[in-house]
């Protein structure tokens, strides 16, 4: 799944690049959202901004846990959904799905899950992520870069060694 070559670091300048274009991707689809619903915790900045950006009035939080620690290439389980706080969502809401990564499409396949159960048709949700791993199945509506390897977000640099990461190469970016 990963080339384990060493990690890559996005730095804020190119978080800000990649959130930016994701924005102008769904500006440009002319999907106007309702409420963006950040996946906690990785979701949570990049939702935060295209709220913002996309002047979209409510921003909800869904919790789902999908690896077993925070270490590097920790290993996976079923997404475990918080279900205990329950989503305000109406249904025919169009909803934006953010989280920070796609790597298997296993969250967003519990999410989607978790949207229907609440009302909320597929056809009213987008999905959008910073970047998806290379051999992930789920193609999200937005995510403009591919990744084959791990990568550190800018929020998580307090507690993640950053002394053996790769900067994010360019080629890397699939679009906007």
């Amino acid at each position: 799944m990963w080339s384990r070559q060493g990690p890559y670091l996005l730095d804020w300048t190119s978080y800000g690049e990649i959130v930016g274009s994701i924005a102008a991707r769904v500006r440009a689809d002319g999907f106007r959202p309702d409420v963006v619903l950040a996946v906690a915790r990785g979701g949570l900045a990049p939702a935060g901004y295209l709220t913002c950006a996309l002047d979209v009035p409510v921003m909800e939080t869904i919790r789902v846990r999908t690896t077993t620690d925070d270490s590097r290439y920790a290993a996976k389980r079923r997404p475990a959904v918080d279900t205990a706080r329950p989503l305000e969502l109406s249904p025919g809401a169009r909803v934006l799905v953010v989280d920070d990564i796609v790597g298997t499409g296993a969250t967003a396949d519990a999410v989607l899950g978790r949207l229907a159960d609440v009302g909320v048709a597929a056809g009213d949700v987008r999905f959008a992520a910073l970047v998806r791993n290379h051999r992930c199945r789920y193609v999200p509506d937005y995510c403009p870069v591919v990744i084959d390897d791990w990568i550190v977000f800018p929020w998580e640099t307090e507690r993640e060694p950053t002394d053996n990461c790769r900067p994010l190469p360019a080629e890397l970016w699939v679009g906007p």
